[in-house]
């Protein structure tokens, strides 16, 4: 019974290892992608069109 219980702990130590070796943090934007973004966001014509068009809701 207690070489099953200390068999059992190895096997999950092991996946628990494997698992948090394989993960990846997620990547970072980079900055060129970020300003273009922002661009893009505050750009008033894209505004316009996104308010009047029927599918787009206001959260005003």
């Amino acid at each position: 019974m207690t070489k099953d219980m200390i068999a059992i702990s190895a096997g999950m130590l092991v996946v628990g290892l494997a698992v948090w070796s394989l993960r990846d943090t997620p990547p970072h934007p980079s900055p060129e992608t970020t300003q273009a973004m922002r661009i893009l966001a505050d750009d008033p014509a894209l505004k316009h069109v996104s308010e009047s068009s029927p599918y787009m809701r206001t959260e005003r």
